[in-house]
């Protein structure tokens, strides 16, 4: 009887090899990563990555789920309710310098220009923030790029009582923007830049980063405890998502393609708008030009965590290695 049993099994192993298909298949680990802020063109090289099999190599089943903003998302990645986030990078300082929250940046994907001042093409705007004495300039509580708005007017000697500071919902200042003759908007490249450009082709911009204002954009969090307790599982993640970004390189239009074939509703140029200005300027500082995408450089945390304690509010910052590590990504 024995025998017939192992005679059985080998046959079956047999077959299984034959049909190209592991005898013994483990089960795909089910991830989900959720986004800061909707859908945005950085996010096309996570779904890339979906869509070319990387996560599935590394045994994951990875569902991208769209975010209300990188506060709501640092707060759900830390209780475990996701897996993986998006979060703009000062949005996470500020959580674990304030309030401790439990998470890391442990990659880090747009880098250089994320933020800054988005006018009209008849403004007659030089790039001297000292045009911009008494004219409205319109933002949103809470947001990274409200907090970068200090330090970028203080290199010109101002504050932000120099302007007429107009603070309105997230969803309302766009429209807000568009309807207000002679205003600016605090925004991001790949997100409020787009949407305007969707309505007003000739807008302008100008990053935040011509005034030295050194700040880190958005990057993958994840909690300490997943950090601590699940480690390879980090590593297979950030591996595989890096391989997406390293594809979405050669091939932006793929990557855009499989954004749509997740959500189908969404528009086909404002992702593939906000790729290319992910990865023609965002991807690297001076600091990391050498370095693998997502890693990030201790200089330049320190940098941005002088700007954020002297401008932002973020009162006693740690050090910089509280909030990132480049521990999982290859090199």
């Amino acid at each position: 009887m024995t025998r017939l049993i192992r005679a059985f099994t080998a046959a079956a192993l047999c077959v299984a090899a034959a049909a190209g298909a592991p005898a013994f298949a483990q089960p795909l680990q089910k991830i989900v990563l959720r986004t800061d802020y909707k859908f945005n063109g950085y996010v096309a090289p996570f779904a890339l990555a979906v869509q070319n099999g990387y996560y599935k190599q590394a045994g994951l089943d990875v569902s991208i789920q769209q975010g209300q903003g990188s506060g709501t998302t640092v707060q759900t990645v830390a209780s475990g309710a996701d897996d993986f986030g998006l979060a703009d990078a000062s949005i996470v300082v500020l959580a674990v310098t304030a309030q401790n929250i439990g998470v890391k940046l442990v990659s880090v994907y747009t880098q250089t220009g994320t933020m800054g001042l988005i006018y009209r093409a008849n403004a007659g705007f030089t790039g001297d923030l000292k045009q911009l004495q008494h004219k409205a300039v319109i933002s949103s509580s809470g947001t990274a790029d409200l907090r970068m708005l200090s330090p970028a007017l203080a290199s010109a000697g101002m504050n932000t009582d120099d302007v007429q500071l107009q603070i309105v919902d997230s969803n309302a200042r766009v429209p807000m923007f568009l309807k207000t003759n002679g205003a600016y908007l605090t925004g991001f490249a790949t997100g409020d830049l787009l949407r305007i450009r969707s309505r007003m082709p000739d807008a302008k911009y100008m990053p935040y980063a011509k005034y030295g204002v050194v700040a880190y954009g958005t990057g993958l969090i994840a909690s300490d405890d997943m950090l601590q307790k699940h480690p390879d599982l980090v590593r297979k993640f950030v591996d595989a998502s890096r391989k997406g970004w390293e594809a979405a390189v050669k091939d932006p239009q793929a990557a855009v393609d499989a954004s749509l074939k997740l959500y189908p509703d969404l528009s086909r140029e404002f992702v593939q708008g906000g790729l290319k200005i992910a990865l023609a300027e965002q991807l690297h500082t001076a600091a990391t030009a050498a370095h693998p995408i997502g890693w990030t450089d201790e200089g330049d945390w320190k940098k941005m965590l002088d700007v954020l304690a002297k401008y932002a509010g973020v009162h006693d910052p740690k050090a910089p290695a509280a909030y990132y590590t480049n521990q999982f990504i290859a090199q």
